[in-house]
């Protein structure tokens, strides 16, 4: 989501190098720019499909940027994805994945 990427670099407490947010909206925009990069719809169903993942698994805080993320995922019928954080995506309650 480039909202939750957005949130990090311009946090002083994620990041080192904090982006201002011109940079940030600069920094966005050269990765939408890349050729083959798609960014997925929010259709309606994933709100309903995020709101039904938080009843299975109630996280807080930030944790809620990944969740709704896999809602975005499974309305769109991706099921896979490449991360740098692949942690955040493995459950911390249920043994087997997030859905």
């Amino acid at each position: 989501m480039l909202c939750e990427l957005y949130s990090v670099i311009t946090n002083p407490r994620r990041v080192v190098l904090v982006s201002s947010p011109t940079e940030a909206l600069s920094i966005i925009s050269a990765m939408l720019a890349l050729p083959g990069l798609h960014v997925l719809p929010t259709p309606i169903r994933a709100v309903a499909g995020w709101m039904q993942l938080l009843q299975r698994h109630p996280v807080t805080g930030a944790n809620v940027f990944d969740l709704r993320i896999v809602a975005t995922m499974q309305a769109n019928g991706i099921n896979r994805i490449y991360a740098f954080n692949s942690d955040d995506f493995k459950v911390k309650v249920l043994p087997n994945s997030w859905c």
